[in-house]
């Protein structure tokens, strides 16, 4: 149940952006640029950085939904717990090693990124183009689960799900999710 009264017991984060479109309607087009836009990130692996740093926030809401995407795309379910136990252990590529180490920095201790961190994802064969992409993912997830815990929004496994399927198929452009949200869960205000 959300904090506030019109966020009934399954709330979701649409009853959010859509019960205030003014305030939140130019997050629709950055999400999608972010999470679908041309990277040399694949899709797979900005969805596992938005799990990652929704799993060191501790964002239930966020994880849930995002761990499912990032599933429907291939990843191992066991990724995100590895990740958060070793970095130098976990079944990742090399190259991707001083990217996940990175966004837990900039999630964790921000104000202690130095230039020595942008290096290492340099020197590993991304270039600064990806670096961006890398702080655009992980500063939006932040955002999204200050936005969910502050909120009180917790998700629930059929949210996880189906959320999960429609966003892997269709993204998260705007009207598709509106309307597949009124059509699966309704909106009331």
């Amino acid at each position: 149940m959300g904090f506030l009264s019109h966020l009934g017991p399954k709330a979701h984060m649409l009853d959010v952006i859509l019960g205030n479109r003014r305030r939140y309607k130019h997050m629709d087009a950055f999400t999608q640029n972010v999470l679908r836009g041309k990277s040399e990130l694949s899709v797979k692996d900005r969805e596992i950085i938005a799990t990652y740093v929704s799993a060191l926030n501790a964002c239930s809401y966020c994880s849930g939904i995002h761990a499912e995407v990032a599933k429907n795309f291939g990843m191992d379910e066991n990724l995100i717990g590895q990740l958060l136990e070793s970095i130098e252990n976990a079944p990742i590529q090399d190259k991707l090693k001083p990217v996940f180490k990175y966004v837990k920095k900039l999630t964790l201790t921000p104000s202690m990124i130095v230039q020595s961190d942008v290096d290492h994802i340099l020197k590993a064969g991304w270039s600064s183009a990806t670096v961006e992409d890398i702080v655009a993912v992980t500063a939006l997830f932040n955002y999204y689960n200050r936005l969910m815990d502050g909120l009180g929004l917790k998700g629930y496994d059929e949210i996880f799900k189906e959320g999960a399927g429609f966003l892997s198929k269709r993204g998260y452009a705007m009207p598709g999710p509106v309307a597949w949200y009124l059509k699966n869960f309704g909106f009331k205000k």
